[in-house]
Formats: structure tokens, C-alpha cells, sequence
């Protein structure tokens, strides 16, 4: 199961861990594994205290960080985009968090845990130059490519580059950009996604990538699905929503509940949640986004500062008509709660059954 990456990365298995928990990020790098810490909902001065703590908790092994570099955004001053949202939208807005109870959040603290206000490029470097001063193996773009400057720092400091891709095109565009590695996001996945599925998506990738490594990310959360991605010539598999149900998770107990009870129909790709199409939790709240009469979502990240203190709130008082989660359509495989360190273990285990059952078919045809 040791392929090149993770040669090159000094890890024992090809399973990389994206989490907003640093918890998650550290225990599964501890395992063998390759936690990425993703930073939007992070100040820089955050991020600086989380790298810190999780290079001390993983025991010296690497990890990453990933972050969002937008391409198209509203612009950089988010004090004016707030001001400049329509008042349609604010009445909409208002009369939603009427119909769900949702009061001011009391605390604009906890709004870092709702990022998606926080979508500009000025954010975005700001949070690179904490990463790239801190002891990463990988940084990885979820959205864009890095600016020149930065990517040339990070090819000095030996740290791998990384971005996330969900058409053949953009992963030219992140070839042509020199990425050392391409993580191929299907459809399926949870968060930023496009329109082509993982199994269509990953070979196409592949073949483009030449000699540069490709992980396989949207619809893996066991170990077959894990054989399949490397049967599609992918180096490493690519988890998010596996993570939100383990033991080290920070999300609330009572979201985790209705995760664990979910099924892989109850997620939907919506623009409600930052302004870009994001799979997400289907909640009542998502849904009113698609009623007759409701406006447009706005443009990334005006959007977020739109929708930014109903999402605080949620979070801060438990509303589950409102408080959502980016989730994959793997969460109909999520059925109980494991450590971080139990789902590795289980991929590998599974891993290894399933390239089994395919080697005795090859077996029999030999006989």
C-alpha cells in the first residue's frame, strides 16, 4: 500500500486526512497517515497557535495545510461588500431566521467558525505566510492557484504543493502552474465541488498528471473504495466527511447524531452556504434557499458576510434546522463512531481484503 507519495512524503500509508479539527489532523498523522489542516475559518494568529500544537501532538510526523486562494471573488474589502448587499437578500435573510428561531449570535467570536466571509485573496495570503513559516510538508489549494511568490517559497522550503481540481481543465491549468501533486474531487464530495463524478473524474487526471501524483478524493470512506482509487491510477486516497463522526471530532454531539443517522440522499450541492456550489447537509434552512420567491445567492463572499451571523448563531445555540456541515455522499456509509486512529487501521484492513478478492480473480484465471 506504500506508493510513491508516500515516499515522499515519509508516511506510512496513502490516506490523507482533510479536517478542520486539529485534533483529527494530528491524530491521523500520528496513525500513518497524512493529516491536512484546513485553515479558512483560522486568523493568522490562530493558525500559528494550531500548527504549532499539532506538530507537537503528531509526534514529528507530517502534515499539511490547506486553504482557498479565490479566483473569482467580490473583492477584498469586507466591511464595503457587507454594505453593499441587497436589501432583498437581507430581508430574506431576516425573515428565515424568523421562521427558525435563530437569534443574534451573542458571541461574533464564534463566527470563526462559519468561514465562508472570509473568501478573499488578502485572507488568503495572510494565512499562507503563517503556513509557509511553520514546519508543513504540503500545501494544498482548495480553490486557485497560489500567488507566484508564495509557490516559489514553498518549492525553496522543500514543501510540497498540492491543489484540488474537479475538471480535467483545471487540472491542467494547476499542471501548467507546476502543482507537485493533484487531488482529483468528484462530484460526490463534500464542500467546493464541480459536476464530474470521482470514477469519471480520477483516470482522466491521471493520464494528464504524466509522472506528477494524483489523489482520488469524493466517495471514499472504506477500504475498497480506497483499492478503487489506486486502481484508477491515483497514489492516495483524499478523505473529508469520514472524519466528521470520529471520536476527535470537533463538531457539536448533536450534529454528529444526525450524521451518524444520515443517508447519502441527505446532502445537496448548494450556493447558500458561501456564494460557490458546495455540498452540503440538506436542513431546512438550505432547502428555503431553493423555495419559489427566494433570491439568488450572492457572489463569494458576499454571501457568507449574508448569511454569516444565522450561521454563528446556529452553532452558538445547537439549531438544527439551520446548523449544517459541508458532507460528502459518503455519509450514508457513516454509522458509528471510531477514533481516528480505528478508521485508518479499518481502511488499511479493508484495503488489503479488497486488492485480495481481485488477485484470487486473477488467480482463478490462471487456473
Amino acid at each position: 500500500m506504500r506508493t510513491p507519495i508516500c515516499v515522499r512524503l515519509g508516511i506510512e500509508y496513502p490516506i490523507f486526512a482533510f479536517s478542520h479539527c486539529r485534533d483529527v489532523v494530528a491524530a491521523v498523522s500520528r496513525a500513518g497517515g497524512f493529516g491536512v489542516l484546513g485553515v479558512s475559518r483560522h486568523s493568522p494568529e490562530e493558525l500559528a497557535v494550531d500548527l504549532e500544537w499539532i506538530a507537537e501532538q503528531s509526534g514529528g510526523r507530517p502534515f499539511g495545510v490547506d486553504l482557498i486562494f479565490p479566483t473569482t471573488f467580490a473583492g477584498n474589502d469586507l466591511d464595503a461588500l457587507g454594505a453593499s448587499v441587497p436589501d432583498e437578500h437581507r430581508a430574506f435573510v431576516r425573515g428565515l431566521m424568523e421562521r427558525f428561531d435563530v437569534p443574534a449570535p451573542a458571541d461574533q467570536d464564534s463566527a470563526r467558525l462559519y468561514s465562508a466571509h472570509k473568501l478573499t485573496p488578502d485572507n488568503a495570503r495572510a494565512l499562507a505566510e503563517v503556513a509557509l513559516d511553520a514546519d508543513i510538508a504540503m500545501l494544498v489549494s482548495a480553490l486557485g492557484l497560489p500567488p507566484e511568490d508564495l509557490a516559489d517559497r514553498a518549492r525553496a522550503r522543500g514543501i510540497v504543493l498540492g491543489a484540488l481540481v474537479g475538471t480535467p481543465r483545471q487540472a491542467q491549468r494547476q499542471l501548467d502552474g507546476g502543482m507537485d501533486v493533484l487531488i482529483a474531487q468528484g462530484n460526490e464530495a463534500g464542500g467546493h465541488v464541480g459536476d464530474i463524478s470521482t470514477m469519471v473524474l480520477v483516470p482522466q487526471v491521471v493520464d494528464l498528471a504524466g509522472d506528477r501524483p494524483v489523489l482520488a478524493a469524493g466517495g471514499i470512506a472504506d477500504g475498497r473504495q480506497v483499492a478503487a482509487a489506486l486502481a484508477l491510477g491515483a497514489q492516495g486516497a483524499w478523505l473529508g466527511s469520514a472524519w466528521l463522526t470520529t471520536q476527535e471530532s470537533d463538531l457539536q454531539p448533536g450534529l454528529v447524531a444526525r450524521l451518524l443517522d444520515a443517508s447519502s440522499s441527505d446532502t445537496v450541492v448548494s450556493k447558500s452556504y458561501s456564494g460557490k456550489p458546495v455540498r452540503l447537509l440538506r436542513t431546512p434552512w438550505v432547502k428555503a434557499w431553493e423555495e419559489d420567491g427566494a433570491p439568488r445567492p450572492l457572489p463569494a463572499p458576499q454571501q457568507g458576510l449574508l448569511v454569516r451571523d444565522a450561521m454563528t448563531s446556529a452553532v452558538e445555540h445547537g439549531i438544527p434546522e439551520v446548523l449544517g456541515t459541508p458532507l460528502g455522499q459518503v455519509v450514508g456509509q457513516l454509522r458509528r463512531q471510531e477514533t481516528c486512529a480505528m478508521v485508518v487501521g479499518r481502511l488499511v484492513e479493508e484495503f488489503i481484503a479488497s486488492a485480495g478478492s481481485v488477485s484470487e480473480l486473477l488467480d482463478a484465471d490462471d487456473n
